[in-house]
């Protein structure tokens, strides 16, 4: 399990949550890092406290009650849960989500797509997934070694799922593990580190890919293309655009940037002083988002 790391204090709070029946959520609320004593993170402690072991889980879930958790550690979204396999064998599943400037590519680039490209979106970044894990993996595997010099990462697959009901209404894209349950299996052992570690990696907050080319935005939407995904960027402020927004039809816009198509001032000459009465100027307009070609 990864170490406490220092938190903003003006970032929202991170929370992280149980779902083990239904009609019984459980919320666990993390406490502020830079108060808390610098200890491993245990954030399957809400399991392991109804379910002391997977095995005890098992019996829930095959009685349809679901078992999971899911949270994040100032990274990218993250989920553990048990499910049951085709063959009826129930097994942990360790995943993580996309993130960042990957995310909105993502998210953007389904808009483009489409339904009639919706296939062609699956397939192009999975494979793109695919492709970053092999990077991302040696990395997070050698900051495991530091402290295992036994360890090997496991190789997790890319995967794609149907839109959430409060999402976008895109699909949800991410990596995942599955961990096989035993009589004597512990929560901890179905624990991949450098898969939880990989998390931290994908959120642009914390700076663990800052040092990784791969991982740069420029480099990200190469990959993506490579795939066919169509992902297309604001030739002034970089940020990833879609003209298909149902809200914004025709107009180009940027999750970062949902309350219209607003853009950076492209050159500090356009940026107004402050008014001495009230609060907005004209500079508050901002400018449209302009799609830079695909080959720049």
């Amino acid at each position: 399990m990864p170490k406490k790391r220092k938190k903003d204090r003006k970032a929202p709070r991170k929370r992280a949550t149980v779902r083990t029946a239904p009609a019984q959520p459980a919320g666990l609320e993390l406490v502020d890092w830079d108060d808390a004593p610098q200890e491993d993170i245990d954030l399957l402690g809400d399991l392991a406290e109804r379910f002391p072991a997977p095995a005890d889980a098992v019996k829930a879930v095959q009685a349809g009650e679901p078992v999971e958790w899911i949270g994040d550690i100032e990274g990218a979204k993250m989920r553990h849960r048990v499910v049951l396999a085709d063959n009826g064998e129930a097994v942990v599943e360790q995943a993580v989500f996309l993130d960042g400037a990957l995310e909105q590519m993502v998210l953007c680039a389904a808009h483009q797509a489409g339904e009639d490209g919706r296939e062609q979106l699956h397939t192009g970044v999975l494979a793109a997934l695919d492709a970053l894990h092999t990077v991302i993996r040696p990395i997070v595997e050698a900051g495991v070694r530091k402290v295992r010099p036994d360890y090997t990462a496991a190789v997790l697959e890319s995967f794609h799922e149907a839109p959430e009901p409060n999402g976008p209404g895109t699909p949800v894209f991410g990596w995942r593990t599955f961990h096989s349950i035993g009589p004597d299996t512990t929560w901890e052992a179905t624990i991949d580190a450098a898969t939880w570690n990989s998390s931290t990696m994908m959120s642009e907050l914390i700076g663990d890919a800052d040092d990784v080319p791969e991982l740069q935005p420029l480099q990200l939407v190469r990959l993506l293309r490579e795939h066919g995904v169509p992902v297309i960027l604001c030739a002034d402020c970089g940020d990833p655009l879609t003209d298909r927004h149902p809200r914004w039809s025709g107009v180009w816009v940027s999750p970062s940037n949902d309350s219209g198509p607003l853009c950076e001032a492209p050159t500090p000459a356009l940026r107004l002083p402050p008014p001495r009465l009230g609060w907005l100027t004209d500079a508050e307009f901002g400018h449209p988002h302009q799609p830079a070609h695909v080959g720049d």
